[in-house]
């Protein structure tokens, strides 16, 4: 479900990028700068040098990427550059588990409407961000690359997708060994949206959700990997203000589940190793070799091929 959420999150950002005049971000919120920008490509690309956001406040949150480009059909240089400002910005709130509350939603929101224009006519959005280091405290979040592509279709009711790619991942300064040890190296996910529902969806995660927000979505695939592990899945959510009353189901499915196992014992996560044992034994066996898991949240509750879990 977490990563689910993190997808969504990802996507929201995509949303709430560009306009026709500039939304400077607040400093309420957080601050941002290049060390320079160019136009490689036209009036369509901006390319920026030494990027460094930081969130307003007394929170240590920062992101850093070497290199940075946004691209977008119709979008001059400044909304590129909101593009830019306001993608990090949720990508960093998200990954590091803080969000400004000097952020409000109607930043988010008023950048929204050329994107949503944009998305219906059928134009397209990218975002790569190169040699990347989120700071969290002692906490170092770094990637070689992310690539994020949002592609809208011609009608309102047609679905906006999102293609999301990281390579590289590491971490380091954490004290949790348990995601330092899992943390897969690279991951991709591919997911859809009704394009009218990515403004609710917008103004749910800025920290203020609305319990009136009802946004589906759909995740066609994702995979994420570390050396000869692997984890797959797909499925549906529906996403509220409120946890207890959003709802998902999907399959997840683990290729080389052994050497997960092994690796999580070595590094003292008895807890987590024992569980996977566990649903080693329910899983169901794939003709890849691989061990999968039907999965659901509704109403609170989180079932693992039909049997409830006691996780609160």
């Amino acid at each position: 479900m977490k990563k689910i959420s993190i997808i969504t999150t990802v996507l929201a950002a995509l949303s709430c990028v560009g306009s026709a005049q500039a939304t400077t971000l607040p400093d309420t919120c957080a601050s941002a700068q290049l060390a320079s920008s160019s136009q490689p490509h036209g009036n369509n690309t901006l390319a920026g040098h030494n990027y460094d956001l930081a969130l307003a406040g007394d929170v240590h949150q920062t992101f850093h990427a070497g290199d940075i480009t946004a691209s977008g059909t119709g979008l001059g240089a400044q909304a590129l550059r909101d593009m830019e400002d306001v993608a990090s910005l949720v990508l960093l709130a998200t990954l590091t588990g803080h969000h400004s509350q000097g952020c409000a939603q109607d930043y988010f929101v008023s950048a929204a409407t050329p994107i949503m224009d944009g998305l219906r006519t059928g134009r397209s959005y990218d975002l790569i961000w190169q040699d990347g280091l989120l700071s969290s405290g002692e906490t170092k979040l770094s990637f070689h690359r992310a690539h994020l592509h949002l592609a809208g279709a011609k009608g309102d009711t047609a679905p906006a997708t999102l293609t999301l790619d990281t390579q590289g991942l590491g971490i380091a300064g954490s004290h949790n060994t348990l995601l330092v040890n899992a943390l897969p190296q690279q991951a991709t996910a591919n997911a859809s949206v009704p394009s009218a529902s990515l403004v609710p969806l917008a103004a749910a995660i800025t920290g203020h959700p609305s319990e009136t927000v009802m946004v589906p979505l759909h995740v066609s695939s994702l995979t994420a990997q570390r050396g000869a592990m692997q984890i797959t899945g797909n499925g549906d959510a529906s996403l509220t203000g409120n946890t207890d009353a959003s709802s998902a189901n999907g399959h997840i499915q683990v290729q080389n589940l052994d050497a997960v196992i092994e690796t999580l014992r070595n590094a003292g996560q008895t807890r987590a190793s024992a569980a996977l044992v566990l649903a080693k034994l329910f899983g169901h066996k794939s003709a890849s070799g691989g061990t999968g898991w039907d999965v659901s949240w509704a109403g609170g509750v989180m079932t693992v091929n039909h049997i409830p879990l006691p996780i609160r």
